[in-house]
Order: structure tokens, then C-alpha cells, then sequence
């Protein structure tokens, strides 16, 4: 026993974000000890307490994680996104936008806020759903949690960005790298963990509010408003919304409009030995998604479909143009709401218990009008309205030991998704509707169970060695049943033929152990050397067209990654010049395996899958510093190589290929300076964004390709101004006036390519180039109050 050793009630919050280190003692509602040692970690409770009720707005524990000392500490590769790297991604932008500026992670999608979706990797592997392509590579495979509580469906793997539209509630982000530790882990970690921090309840009374106009009609509010701690509760709620259109329309004048909008609130009650919080979350992403464009010309391939409209194409019918309403759209919807509870409680002098109840409900609404070329299809409405409830419990023992901080504990969730779809036409002579589909149909429920059990040790022989070794043992289970005889009956009866969940009921069950370890080493206090290895599993994606159980037997085995993390961290907090300097530099290898691929066509049809096999290894750096006191940088670097070491897809081979939509580079720069004019602040802020080339997908042969999208870069800038206004206006504090320009340059660019197979635009255009145009040049102005 060490000499002098106190032992205190350690209280920490249940929820992981993924990007704390896992076994860092936590109080009240994430108050975070110093991490060094088990002795320099003792806390007494009055002094717990008294942190918790400071003016910090770290209110819980994945707040907390967003700390340069926190990551320091940590034996994990993690990013965070601060309020300048939010702030970049402009007033309008939504979760997506901001999640660019990490290094590593890739965006591409069709619109520009947060309404719409966009698909986000990170170190290549991809998470929601965002573009056109056929080839599903590696998606799903990453978590996503709001204020710890996980937000991805279970049976599908997915998550949309729209899902939280409004970054103007966030406090921070917070990206891990690899699977993670397993009290940190859910369960779809196989490439990383993305943590949405919210703002948290403060001890002192405040709000704001901010009002924000730009580019193609766009508005935006958002506010929050804290109540200050009364006898221990303290709460906060916080909203936004917003609508604009997109930059691609129509030559009749259809807009591709789109909205947004979330609300959170959440109360704190702090008392002698712990804490008590409830949460909610409401949000819904909806927008108009525009038929990807051909970059060149293609015969017969026009604005209507027919032979003597325009040709429709970026060449000829101009960069930003779409088809008229009156041929083909789409409106995609995305909502979720969430409600949770979160207990911490000091049970004795060394031991803290942690207990999340959570309940979670996501909707999709796509619906879809294709009528290119004026033929009256069968299938000319899709109504896709599949939606999923999860409830779930995760609880957790922190044990405070001499060298030693263990957490031992585990979490259940159950969870039903229905993959309900329905293609229909109400002309004659289909006569059909949303609820008798004359075309193609499905309602199938997948009954998902989920039980995880985990260990983990973070073991500090000496005051600058950490080493944190840990197992999980995770016990997945998924059931499959029909349903579309029972709620589509009247269809049944007419089109059997049409029902695409055409196997019968089945069941599996997966039983796995995931072993792993970190370490951190610091030589020098201003110097962490790092390292990690995990292993994780998780179920193949479920729904779609068909697809597993619905069209294809359900032999499978579970995807896993085997994940290596190592590097440097560098942290200086009052050196000359490096004021809150924090420096990532790390190296991973990431091997996924069994891999399962699905590919549909434009109509939602299985048309078959292909088993996979990847590696993914690449370089991360990430930069932010005060080089004084009035100046603030960041850059954030990745270089990346993803390959198959195995793809097979209809008994072709296609081993060796470059993994597609994985940018080779991503780089960012920005920088803001503040100062004072006749008592006004002023900030003028500029920023770079850089994405390298990627491989495309390849829906022809359904298989990845050498052929590349080039890379693109944006410019951009931002000014700020805030008036002090306290003493002149009761209760008002300042008001601040922005103005943000957003790819100054207006460079033409692609977000995402590919070859099409012909299913969208016609049978000429099979084998050709698609595209989604990235946004011009956008400029919004913004006025904001804190009171």
C-alpha cells in the first residue's frame, strides 16, 4: 500500500463516450479527477460536489472527455472538435459538416446543411447513407452516441446525419478511433465511436439565442436557456430550426427544399454522494434529394427522359441542375427521439456505481415519384417508411484500488426494426396505393438482442504508466419474421409474387470474446507516448431490398476488426507560445473481415452481395493551439490506403482493388484572431478544406475500381463581431454580428462519382459517371444575444 493513501467515493458517469479514458475515476455527473495516479485521483465528496457545482459547463462525462488532459491521459488515438472547428462548418451546417474537420473522416452527400443526409468514414470506414451507389462497403461500422446514449439502429447498423441537424446545441464532438475500451464500446464499434456532447446544465442562469440568414433562402434559430442550480436541479434546454433550399434546381423552379429541427433538455440533481439526470432528445432531418447528374452527355439520357427534351448532364444542362418535380423526386426523412436516465452513486469509499436506462425511437419516411420518361411505370411512388424502437440498461462498478481503477459491469438493449417499403402507381391500370402495392412490397421485423459483459484494469505501476488491458464477452441474437402476408394482405393476395421478404422465419445467435489493451506512457509531462490493439464484432446490416433473411439465407458469420493505434500526444498548456497546445500524431492498421456487401438497384431490388475482406492503415494528425493569447489554430492531416485482400462477387474476384469512396488525404487549416476595436471584439476567422482523391464504385460490375474522383479544396471566411451590451440593456450581456463565406472561391467540385449500372437514368447511361455537385459559394450573415 502506498503511503499516505486515501480512498474516496469515486462516482462515474455510466454512458462512455468513447473518447474519456476508460477507467478514469468520475465525479458527479462526469467531474473528473486528476488521472496520475490512484492517490492523486482521491476525491473527497464536499469537494466533488463543489466541482460539480462550479461554472463549468462540463456537466457530465462525456463532456469532460472533450479536455486536451483528458485525451492526454488516454491510451486511445481521439479527436475533438472544439467551438472554432463547429464554427467552421457555418451556421447552417449540421453534424456532417462539422465531422469533416477530424482528421481522417470524408463527407459526401447532396446537400449542404443538416437537413440532408451525407455519408461519413472515418479512417475509411463509413457510417449513414448519403449517396447513390450500389455497393454498401463497410457501412454501419460505426457508433454514434448523444450524450452516451447510442443513436444507431441495431439490426441495420445505420445512423443519419440528419438525425442532429443543429450544431448550435453541441458543446464538442468527440471521435475515438478504433473500437475503443470496453467499457466504452457498444455495439457496432468494428472502425470507431462518434460522441455528440450536448451543452450541459450550468450552476448559474443563462441563455442565447442566434438567428441566422443566408444563401438560397436558408434561416436557422437556435437558443438555449439554463435555469442555474436551485436546491441541487439544475436544467437546460435547448433547440433549433431551420429550412432553406438547395443550390441544384430545376428549370420549372422546383427548389429541392429542405428543414430541420432538434430540441434537448436535460436536469441534474447533484446531492451528497452522487448525481441523478434525465435527458430527451427530438430531432428530424428532411429534404428533397436531386437525381445524381451525368458529368458528360449521354444519348438519350435528357431533362425528362424523353428524346426531344435537353440533355440532361453538367456539360449541357449546367453544373447545379436537377430534373423537374413533375419527372422524378424524392424526399427523405429522418427523426429520432430518445429519452434517458443516468445514476452515479459513491456506494463506499472505494466503490461508485453507474446505471443508464435509455429508450430510443427512429423513423425514416423516403418517398419517391419516377416517372422518367413519361412511361407510367408500375413503380412510380416508393413509400419507405421503415422505423426501429430500441430500449436498453447499461450498469457499471468503478473500484478504486491502490494501482488499480477497474470497471466491471455490462448493458442489454432490445430493439425491433421494421423494414416496411411499398412500390406503387394509382393510375390505371395498376389502381394501386400506399397500403395495396400493385408493385414491389415488404414488412418484415427483425427482433435484435444484444447482451454485452466487460472487465477492464487500468493498471499504473509507476505515476507516468498506464496500462489498461480488458475483455468483453457479447452475446448477439436476431430474429427474422415475415410479415407482409399479415400487413399487406390485400396485396398478398393479388401479387405474391411481389412480396421481397420470401424466406421464411429464422433465427441466429452469436456468442464472441473481445480481447484488449492500451497503454500510456509519459516520459516528460508535456508527453505521452501511445498504443491500443482491439478486437470487435458486429451483425452484418439487416433490411434493404431484400438481403439477409429477406432474399438471402441467413449464413453468416459476424463482421470483426482487429484495430492497432500508436503514436505521440504532446500538451503544453502555459509554454512560451503554446497556450493550450495539444498535438495527435498517430498510425493505425485496421483488418476487417467477413465482410457482408449488399448491392440494390435504383428500385430498391436485391440484385446480390459479395463477401469482403479490407485493410485500412493511414496516419492522423491533429493540431490546435493559443500561440498567444489572442490567436487560435488548428489543422487536422490524414494520408490513408484502403485495399481488399479478398472481394468476391458473383464468383469474380476482384482481390487487391482500393476499397471505394476512401479519400487518400484529408487535410484542414484555420485560424482566428480576436481584438479589440473602441471596445468592440472583433474576430475575422479563415480556414482551408482539403479532400484527396478517392476510388469509385463501380454498379456495372458491383464491384470496386481503379477509376478516381479527383480532389477538391474550399476557402473560407468568417468575421465576428461582439458589442458588450451589459448595464446598457437589463439582463442583456453582448450581442454578437457575424458573417460567414462559405468555398469563397466558388470551386466547381464533386462530392461523390460513380458508375452507374443504367437503373436511374435509362439503359444508355449504364457504365457512365453520376456525380453529386458539392456547394458553390455561400454566405450567411448571423446575429446572436447572450444573456
Amino acid at each position: 500500500m502506498r503511503s499516505n493513501m486515501k480512498l474516496r467515493p469515486v462516482v462515474v458517469a455510466l454512458m462512455a463516450s468513447g473518447v474519456l479514458l476508460s477507467s478514469v475515476p468520475v465525479m458527479a455527473d462526469g467531474i473528473t479527477a486528476s488521472t496520475q495516479s490512484a492517490e492523486n485521483s482521491s476525491v473527497d465528496v464536499g469537494q466533488v460536489n463543489a466541482a460539480a457545482q462550479g461554472t463549468s459547463t462540463l456537466g457530465s462525462r462525456e463532456a469532460q472527455s472533450l479536455s486536451q488532459k483528458t485525451r492526454f491521459d488516454s491510451g486511445q488515438s481521439i479527436k475533438v472538435l472544439d467551438k472554432h472547428e463547429l464554427a467552421a462548418a457555418g451556421p447552417m451546417g449540421g453534424s456532417a459538416q462539422a465531422l469533416s474537420y477530424a482528421p481522417g473522416v470524408g463527407v459526401s452527400g447532396y446537400g449542404y446543411t443538416g437537413s440532408t443526409k451525407t455519408s461519413i468514414s472515418v479512417n475509411g470506414i463509413k457510417q449513414g447513407w448519403g449517396g447513390f451507389s450500389g455497393g454498401q462497403i463497410d457501412n454501419g461500422s460505426l457508433s454514434v452516441t448523444f450524450d452516451g446514449v447510442p443513436m444507431v439502429n441495431p439490426s441495420s447498423g445505420l445512423w443519419e446525419s440528419p438525425q442532429v441537424p443543429q450544431n448550435g446545441i453541441l458543446q464538442g464532438i468527440g471521435i475515438t478511433y478504433g473500437p475503443g475500451n470496453p467499457v466504452d464500446r457498444w455495439y457496432n464499434n468494428i472502425g470507431g465511436q462518434i460522441d455528440f456532447v450536448p451543452l450541459q446544465p450550468t450552476s448559474k442562469a443563462g441563455a442565447s439565442i442566434k438567428m441566422s440568414y443566408g444563401s438560397y433562402d436558408t434561416k436557422n434559430i437556435v437558443f438555449n436557456v439554463r435555469t442555474g442550480s436551485i436546491d441541487g436541479w439544475s436544467t437546460i434546454l435547448a433547440g433549433g430550426s431551420g429550412s432553406g433550399n438547395s443550390y441544384r434546381q430545376s428549370p420549372d423552379g422546383f427548389t429541392n427544399p429542405s428543414y430541420n429541427y432538434a430540441w434537448f433538455l436535460k436536469t441534474r440533481k447533484t446531492f451528497s454522494n452522487g448525481d441523478f439526470s434525465l435527458g430527451a432528445y427530438l430531432a428530424k432531418g428532411s429534404g428533397y434529394r436531386p437525381v445524381s447528374i451525368p458529368l458528360n452527355p449521354i444519348a438519350g439520357v435528357t431533362m425528362d427522359g424523353t428524346p426531344n427534351s435537353p440533355l440532361y448532364s453538367q456539360a449541357t444542362s449546367g453544373y447545379y441542375s436537377s430534373l423537374p418535380e413533375n419527372v422524378w423526386f424524392k424526399q427523405d426523412s429522418n427523426s429520432t427521439w430518445l429519452v434517458y436516465s443516468k445514476l452515479n452513486l459513491a456506494l463506499d469509499s472505494m466503490v461508485g456505481l453507474h446505471n443508464t436506462l435509455w429508450y430510443r425511437n427512429g423513423h425514416r419516411l423516403h418517398f419517391h415519384y419516377n416517372n422518367y420518361g413519361l412511361s407510367n411505370p408500375g413503380n412510380l411512388y416508393e413509400y419507405n417508411n421503415p422505423h426501429t424502437n430500441v430500449y436498453g440498461d447499461k450498469l457499471w462498478f468503478s473500484v478504486a484500488l491502490p494501482y488499480n481503477d477497474v470497471n466491471v459491469g455490462g448493458f442489454f438493449l432490445n430493439s425491433r426494426y421494421n423494414s416496411r417499403n411499398a412500390f406503387y402507381n394509382t393510375n390505371p391500370p395498376y389502381y394501386g396505393s400506399v397500403s395495396v402495392p400493385n408493385a414491389h412490397y415488404r414488412s418484415d421485423y427483425f427482433d435484435q438482442t444484444d447482451l454485452a459483459a466487460f472487465i477492464q484494469d487500468r493498471i499504473s505501476p509507476m505515476k507516468n504508466l498506464h496500462i489498461t488491458p480488458g475483455v468483453r464477452f457479447i452475446n448477439y441474437q436476431t430474429r427474422y419474421t415475415p410479415a407482409a402476408q399479415s400487413d399487406f394482405a390485400a396485396a398478398y393476395a393479388l401479387y405474391p409474387q411481389n412480396n421481397q421478404g420470401a424466406l421464411p422465419t429464422a433465427s441466429n445467435s452469436f456468442t464472441k470474446v473481445e480481447p484488449s489493451v492500451d497503454f500510456n506512457w509519459q516520459p516528460m509531462k508535456w508527453l505521452a507516448v501511445f498504443a491500443s490493439y482491439a478486437q470487435a464484432f458486429k451483425e452484418p446490416q439487416v433490411g434493404g431490398g431484400g438481403g439477409l433473411y429477406q432474399a438471402t439465407p441467413p449464413i453468416y458469420s459476424l463482421e470483426k476488426s482487429a484495430d492497432y493505434n500508436a503514436g505521440i500526444k504532446i500538451h503544453f498548456r502555459d509554454a512560451a507560445y503554446l497556450h493550450n497546445f495539444f498535438l495527435l500524431a498517430s498510425f493505425y492498421h485496421l483488418h476487417y473481415t467477413n465482410q457482408y456487401i449488399p448491392f440494390y438497384d435504383a428500385n430498391g431490388n436485391y440484385l446480390g452481395d459479395a463477401n469482403g475482406d479490407s485493410i485500412y492503415q493511414g496516419v492522423n494528425m491533429a493540431l490546435e493551439d493559443d500561440p498567444i493569447y489572442n490567436l487560435h489554430v488548428f489543422a487536422n492531416l490524414n494520408f490513408e490506403k484502403a485495399t481488399f485482400a479478398h472481394y468476391v462477387t458473383g464468383g469474380v474476384s476482384y482481390n487487391g482493388l482500393p476499397v471505394s469512396n476512401v479519400p487518400s488525404s484529408t487535410f484542414n487549416i484555420g485560424t482566428a484572431y480576436s481584438y479589440y476595436l473602441s471596445g468592440v471584439l472583433l474576430e475575422p476567422r479563415i480556414w482551408y478544406q482539403y479532400t484527396g482523391a478517392q476510388n469509385i464504385f463501380n454498379n456495372n460490375t458491383t464491384a470496386p475500381s481503379r477509376q478516381k474522383m479527383p480532389g477538391y479544396g474550399t476557402v473560407n471566411l468568417g468575421f465576428d463581431s461582439t458589442i458588450p451590451t451589459r448595464g446598457s440593456i437589463p439582463g442583456l450581456k453582448d450581442v454578437k454580428l457575424s458573417v460567414d463565406v462559405l468555398n469563397l472561391a466558388n470551386n466547381r467540385y464533386n462530392e461523390f462519382q460513380y458508375i452507374t449500372a443504367g437503373g436511374l437514368l435509362g439503359g444508355n447511361s449504364a457504365g457512365q459517371m453520376l456525380a453529386l455537385p458539392g456547394a458553390p459559394l455561400t454566405v450567411y450573415g448571423s446575429i446572436a444575444a447572450d444573456f
